[in-house]
């Protein structure tokens, strides 16, 4: 008897030891959801950004050996999903992985910034390198800060209300050539953060509750588990909706049992306490 394999992503991203956030949270998160992960560590960082004095390696002389290998193995991906990248040539390198893997669904997570600053390893340059990978994106998922930056806007900039947003987004989708959710939208709602998307359906945009502070390695959980939800026939409003409700589902937790905010979403419990596909 022949069985079907998983959908499997080609997951390139950075790896932190200590830190629940870029490829321990996007292994964690599309394992659980029944996805093959096959992670491509871009960096080996010791801690995330947020603590002092941590190390940095980057992997840029492998990554293409390793692709290479991949490619002659005749290995197909369903989905190729980029997240933080260290420097322009790490992201020149994600296009032509984009460009290699032309059947995949290409998933671009463009991290730049949040709260209206770019990241201390973020410059011009790789900014403008990011906004070249998001062009070959099917799918792309900035928050505010990342939206701005690719719209071309200065990174404070953010949607007044409901209506702005959704021009952000049409604006975001490229015309419909893409398909574009976007996180962290407020609109001074009592406890209430907005997720908005816009893609070949339209436009829309759905709220659900705020919980704790702002933690590092969302935005990684957020896109992990949407993209799982899509390589299983979810449709994006769908798919990003359940994203948003597992991600308010591990704050609430967190915000629960007092942990402390830099160290990350207690995801590992909430994926133990759900049920499988």
């Amino acid at each position: 008897m022949q069985t079907k394999r998983l959908p499997r992503v080609l997951a390139i991203h950075d790896l932190c030891v200590f830190g629940r956030c870029s490829l321990s949270a996007v292994i964690s998160v599309l394992s659980a959801r029944g996805a093959q992960c096959c992670p491509l560590p871009a960096a080996l960082f010791s801690a995330p950004a947020n603590y002092e004095g941590g190390t940095a390696l980057s992997l840029a002389g492998e990554l293409p050996r390793v692709v290479s290998h991949l490619r002659g193995m005749g290995t197909r991906f369903d989905a190729v999903y980029t997240g933080f990248l260290a420097g322009e040539a790490q992201a020149g390198f994600a296009e032509e992985v984009l460009d290699a893997f032309p059947d995949a669904l290409a998933v671009v997570d463009p991290v730049l910034g949040d709260r209206g600053k770019l990241y201390r390893a973020v410059d011009e340059t790789m900014a403008a390198a990011m906004v070249r990978l998001a062009g070959k994106a099917r799918i792309i998922t900035p928050n505010v800060t990342e939206a701005a930056i690719l719209l071309g806007l200065p990174p404070g900039s953010a949607p007044r209300d409901e209506a702005d947003a959704v021009k952000w987004l049409n604006a975001l989708a490229a015309d419909g050539s893409r398909a574009a959710v976007l996180t962290g939208l407020s609109f001074d709602r009592d406890g209430q953060i907005a997720v908005g998307w816009a893609g070949g359906d339209g436009a829309g945009l759905f709220c659900h509750p705020r919980a704790g502070g702002d933690y590092p390695g969302t935005g990684d959980l957020f896109a992990s588990y949407m993209l799982a939800e899509l390589l299983y026939g979810a449709p994006l409003p769908a798919a990003a909706e359940a994203a948003a409700g597992f991600v308010a589902g591990c704050a609430a937790v967190t915000a629960a049992r007092g942990a402390e905010v830099k160290e990350g979403l207690l995801f590992e419990e909430v994926l133990r306490n759900k049920p499988n596909r």
